[in-house]
């Protein structure tokens, strides 16, 4: 929680910086305000999706939320979680694809941010692991 806060802080504040010096520099003229509020209005959305980055995952397969965009990838064409981290996966066609995973990505860290990606991480690669259930077969009785 404290990285994403402090991610999406950052946007705020460059947008917030640039928008102060287009304002200084070219005062309250038309286009500087245009400037500015369009400026303003991208800080707001890197921000926004800067917090909201992670990795959802379930029994179909996974959802990476990166800072300009979203993938969901069956899990039947993931072929490994990489260390970098990223997924690696074929599509349909029989193509190689990859999809870095930002939100648990960075070097110059935090001792305690550093060890809760590489958790999340492990997770990540232990999750596809578990065994898949064919969905034509009947789950087994418990006793």
């Amino acid at each position: 929680m404290f990285t994403r806060i402090v991610q999406a802080a950052l946007w705020a504040v460059i947008a917030a910086l640039v928008v102060g010096y287009l304002i200084d520099s070219q005062g309250l003229e038309p286009a500087g305000v245009v400037i500015a509020l369009v400026v303003l209005a991208v800080g707001v959305v890197l921000a926004i999706r800067s917090y909201r980055m992670g990795v959802r995952y379930g029994s179909e397969g996974i959802e990476v939320h990166g800072l300009l965009r979203n993938r969901r990838i069956a899990r039947d064409q993931i072929s490994k979680i990489t260390n970098f981290p990223a997924v690696r996966w074929q599509s349909a066609d029989g193509k190689s694809h990859w999809t870095p995973i930002f939100a648990f990505a960075g070097y110059g860290q935090l001792a305690f941010s550093h060890r809760y990606n590489q958790f999340c991480i492990l997770q990540l690669q232990t999750w596809n692991d578990e065994p898949r259930r064919n969905p034509t077969k009947p789950k087994p009785r418990r006793r």
